[in-house]
């Protein structure tokens, strides 16, 4: 057997997008959550202050690690240890909700997301409603001068949650040849 390899993936996103909610829904062994009661209104009980993680394991020679980072950017010394050495990242959006979509525009910026960096986005609380959400995401995605997949998905679900990830290894493996 080939020593293992370990891929280093970030879900970012704001507050309450479903970031620790993927990672539990995908992580193969129980995973590690850093959620505490929130001490100020958040628009939820709980609050990620730490680092969520995860693990995927591919095959004999590969693994997923799946971090969460908390959405408050007063936790950004935490995005800063996650960035370093990332091989993939998922950035939620909360569908309906402005601040989601800016803080998307302003993750893009600080974990430097470049078309060679397996990226996918996912629009969360998705209401089949019409909404000028996804519109902003793809204009947000354009002002990056970026072409990254963008899905409507509930992270509570198994396979919206797998088809995160295939998109991710897929497009790893375009770009890097895994």
């Amino acid at each position: 057997m080939n020593d293992l390899t370990q891929k280093k993936i970030a879900v970012i996103g704001s507050v309450g997008v479903g970031k620790t909610t993927l990672i539990n829904r995908l992580s193969n062994n129980d995973t590690i959550n850093t959620d505490v009661v929130s001490s100020v209104d958040i628009g939820k009980e709980m609050t990620t202050v730490g680092i969520d993680y995860g693990q995927i394991y591919v095959d004999d020679e590969i693994n997923l690690a799946l971090y969460g980072v908390p959405g408050q950017r007063k936790y950004s010394l935490v995005w800063d240890f996650v960035k370093e050495g990332l091989w993939g990242l998922v950035i939620l959006v909360k569908d309906n909700d402005r601040h989601s979509i800016e803080e998307m525009d302003y993750l893009l910026d600080y974990f430097s997301v470049k078309d060679d960096m397996p990226c996918v986005i996912g629009v969360t609380h998705f209401n089949n409603k019409v909404t000028n959400e996804l519109t902003l995401v793809h204009e947000c995605l354009r002002k990056h001068q970026l072409n990254l997949p963008v899905y409507t998905v509930d992270t509570r679900i198994k396979e919206d949650a797998l088809m995160i990830m295939n998109t991710l290894i897929a497009l790893a493996e375009e770009v890097s040849h895994v």
